[in-house]
């Protein structure tokens, strides 16, 4: 059985002295397969400082996001007198935000708390800087410390042999989003939109026959998290070492599968019979506006934007507020209003839809500050873990419920089950809730450059016309040497 097993570290030397002289603990996991130390956490150090300590948490989170997290620092703040937090935007995204962190390890100058991407699991282990939470969690003896009702398939993404390492997660899954009156137009039923990859090109034949998406009736940008999720969504690896989780690390790809081939076969077959409206990865709305303005009918995209889509849809929206830069100066009239019905479904797979991995943000605690840091920032963390304000983290800041504690609170709510947000959040959770934790993604430290060639492959299949099998296994053999070179020396 696929399970979450021990990475083998191979820490760098001048990280783990960074780490010791910053106050961290000096334990580390060990390179060769022994058993692994998990530095200590201490729990109570703050409440023993005079003054106030501050913990600064760096994010590169938007709109609603980014407002929802300072509100919660805000009332964190408000209700105790021995820590601030300070919430600070180090980025427009996560490349740019783990620029910046890697520029302050070199300058000894962590933030306490950072929320990474999900990709960035075994570069915090490997470079020294992560206070584990499951030091904290085994060694605090509150009840806050102990996430009972936490998704299986979350924790599973994030532990390592068991040990979860970020302490908090803005978590999120792919969903389609589709127009429902072209649908009904196309002889489509608006009710049971596709389930498979075969199923959307299926639907866009007909839409298209029916002069409906004129530039494609599927929009989707070349994000590559969408093609991974669907290829581990059928339970196959993009990595050795079962994903990197059998015990070893990983050391060469696996993207040259069966499973990867069929995704871009459907995007190359989908772009020549004109039925993909391919956006490139680094457009920012684009493929929101094709949907709006119905260019297309049918979108791949984040749960994330479930909150700005619903906004989108009921009018208001003001989306330089929402998106900031990435808005690109486009605005939207006060008055407008999307003129036909939106429908939000589970992300069709290559054989069922809804299936993937955990996808989103999450928050890692640093051990290179003081103790009364580390533990001040542990604090914060349970304060925002708890329901109530993982409940604001949904219905506010757009991430998914990771709590069934949460879940149900938010179902009990009449007003936002009747929602258009609640309603297309509780698709998108019940997803989330059936992933198979015992499956649960990759992890590598070469993540960042396995992202970056899985989006170049699908870009040169869709807007350059490569063949596809050339580009898997181009982004294939990129991806083999990107990891040999993190792991030859050592990140």
């Amino acid at each position: 059985m696929r399970r979450p097993t021990r990475i083998l570290i191979a820490a760098a030397t001048t990280l783990t002295l960074l780490a010791a002289a910053c106050g961290g603990d000096s334990g580390t996991d060990n390179a060769g397969g022994g058993a692994s130390k998990l530095p200590a956490c201490p729990v109570d150090s703050f409440k023993n400082a005079d003054g106030r300590t501050e913990v600064v948490l760096w994010h590169s989170f938007v709109g609603r996001t980014s407002a929802t997290l300072q509100s919660i620092a805000d009332a964190y703040n408000a209700s105790q007198e021995k820590v601030t937090v300070r919430i600070e935007n180090q980025g427009a995204n996560y490349d740019e935000l783990r620029r910046n962190y890697e520029q302050a390890m070199g300058a000894k100058k962590l933030p306490a708390i950072v929320a990474g991407e999900d990709t960035w699991t075994q570069f915090m282990v490997d470079n020294g800087t992560a206070l584990p939470a499951q030091s904290c969690i085994n060694a605090d003896q509150d009840g806050r410390a102990k996430l009972d009702d936490l998704l299986p398939s979350v924790k599973a993404a994030y532990s390592i042999d068991g040990d979860q390492y970020p302490a908090a997660f803005g978590v999120s899954t792919v969903v389609l989003y589709y127009n429902k009156n072209d649908f009904a137009a196309a002889g489509l039923d608006p009710n049971k939109p596709p389930r498979t990859l075969d199923e959307v090109k299926a639907a866009a034949e007909k839409l298209k026959a029916a002069g409906k998406g004129p530039s494609g009736p599927l929009v989707m940008k070349m994000d590559p998290w969408y093609a991974e999720h669907l290829t581990t969504g059928v339970g196959q690896t993009v990595v050795d070492h079962e994903n990197g989780r059998d015990g070893s690390r990983a050391e060469s790809s696996t993207l040259d599968n069966p499973a990867t081939n069929t995704v871009f076969q459907f995007l190359s077959d989908m772009k020549k019979a004109g039925l993909l409206n391919a956006v490139a990865n680094a457009k920012q709305i684009d493929h929101y506006l094709a949907v709006a303005t119905q260019a297309s009918s049918m979108l791949f995209e984040t749960s994330t934007a479930i909150t700005l889509i619903a906004g989108v849809v009921e009018g208001g929206l003001d989306l330089k507020k929402e998106l900031g830069d990435s808005a690109g100066g486009f605005s939207i009239p006060a008055d407008f209003k999307v003129p036909f019905e939106v429908g939000v479904a589970p992300f069709p797979g290559i054989s069922e839809a809804g299936k993937g991995q955990v996808g989103g943000a999450a928050f890692y605690m640093t051990k290179t500050g003081s103790s009364e840091v580390q533990s001040a920032a542990w604090d914060f963390v349970k304060y925002f873990n708890q329901v109530d304000n993982q409940v604001r983290w949904t219905r506010e800041g757009s991430y998914l419920p990771i709590r069934d504690g949460a879940a149900k609170e938010l179902e009990a709510d009449t007003a936002w089950s009747n929602s258009l947000t609640g309603q297309w959040v509780t698709t998108a959770f019940k997803s989330m809730k059936t992933l198979d934790a015992s499956f649960p993604g990759p992890v590598m430290g070469s993540y960042d450059a396995f992202r970056k060639s899985v989006a170049q492959a699908m870009e040169s299949v869709t807007l350059q016309g490569t063949d596809p099998k050339q580009a898997v296994q181009k982004a294939s053999t990129e991806v083999t040497a990107a990891i040999k070179k993190y792991n030859d020396n050592n990140f």
